[in-house]
């Protein structure tokens, strides 16, 4: 079964807070997720003057929170002052973010179970770290060997964003458990890959699910507030400097800076600064409707990439599955980036290939 794999599990602050710290810290490594260890380079001491392959700073998992250590230096502290040290910005987001947690469990549990919610049918919203999503577990507190994370590392997604998908044992009960009939009862009751939609306020608003199994429907979206648009990666992206909008949720997890349609038009509806976006559909040039779509976007004047043809992928994560990594998918898709004549030119030889 499923949910006998699951793993120990970090709070999901640190969790998300010591992932955020991938970029920041030289030659930083997950060695385990359960329990969970990564390894850099100690920004406090340096490390080796000698050997720049030398690690020996770690951020380990002790009582459900993360621990900093260095085994050159002999630092030791949690992971509040450890962020305050390398980065004071996401250290205040850190502090943020902890705050809140501590008040909103229990506000978002009393709205569901609301007398009146109940009679009126009103959807509650609920933040990342509250309910439902304390219900499942995320992909990152997976054992190694469980068939959902088992399905991850074959997808090649990147252990950095695991934190961001989850897993649901039984998907159609905990869908009912937040919007009460949505999904029928009756039959067997599978697992399914969640995807959340989550905005800048860390509101959770929608979900997709993602069958494991080819029989099922592979993709069934929830909107949880219908006012918002099917977008991925909201919470996450830096709409300030160059940002990628793909079509599906896991394809995004292999760019910088990327946010995912799921379903959504190719309008910009949702998004912010689309000046600084770049358009990056799938690979497939005799499709109409996404052919239609990215002419749709070169009329907006937004910037599209447009796959160069010695590129047979279909998508990203079949270019990554073919032995790109994530560097070379960017740079393709940076090379390939085209707007205005030039691009519609460029879509008018695409389509015909």
């Amino acid at each position: 079964m499923y949910d006998e794999y699951y793993g120990v599990m970090m709070n999901y602050i640190d969790l998300k807070y010591t992932n955020l710290l991938s970029n920041r810290l030289e030659r930083f490594s997950i060695k385990d997720t359960n329990p969970y260890r990564v390894n850099f380079r100690c920004p406090i001491c340096g490390d080796s003057t000698k050997s720049k392959t030398k690690t020996r700073g770690w951020i380990l998992e002790k009582n459900n929170s993360a621990l900093m250590y260095c085994h050159n230096c002999g630092a030791s502290m949690g992971l509040r002052k450890f962020l305050q040290h390398v980065d004071p910005m996401l250290y205040n987001d850190y502090i943020i973010d902890t705050r809140l947690d501590k008040d909103i469990l229990k506000k978002q549990v009393d709205k569901l179970t609301s007398p009146l919610d109940k009679l009126t049918h009103k959807v509650p919203t609920f933040k990342k770290s509250g309910s439902p999503l304390l219900a499942i577990r995320k992909i990152s507190q997976l054992k190694d060997d469980h068939p959902a994370k088992t399905y991850i590392k074959k997808r090649l997604i990147p252990s950095n964003k695991h934190y961001k998908l989850y897993y649901a044992p039984k998907f159609n009960e905990w869908v009912n458990s937040i919007i009460p009939d949505k999904l029928p009862t009756i039959g067997k009751d599978a697992p399914r890959l969640i995807l959340p939609f989550i905005d800048k306020k860390g509101v959770l608003f929608g979900f997709q699910g993602r069958a494991f199994d080819k029989y099922s429907l592979r993709y069934i979206t929830i909107m949880i507030d219908p006012e918002m648009p099917k977008i991925f990666g909201l919470d996450d992206a830096d709409f300030e400097r160059k940002y990628y909008v793909v079509e599906g949720p896991i394809d995004s997890l292999f760019l910088d800076n990327a946010v995912a349609m799921a379903g959504a038009d190719s309008s910009g509806s949702g998004l912010s600064n689309v000046e600084n976006a770049v358009m990056v559909f799938d690979n497939e040039p005799r499709n109409k409707e996404i052919c239609a779509r990215m002419e749709k976007c070169l009329e907006h004047g937004y910037k599209v990439c447009i796959w160069p043809t010695n590129v047979v992928d279909k998508d990203i994560n079949d270019a990554i599955l073919n032995n790109r990594t994530c560097a070379d998918v960017q740079l393709i898709i940076d090379q390939n980036t085209y707007s205005g004549l030039q691009g519609k030119l460029k879509l008018s030889y695409w389509r015909k290939c």
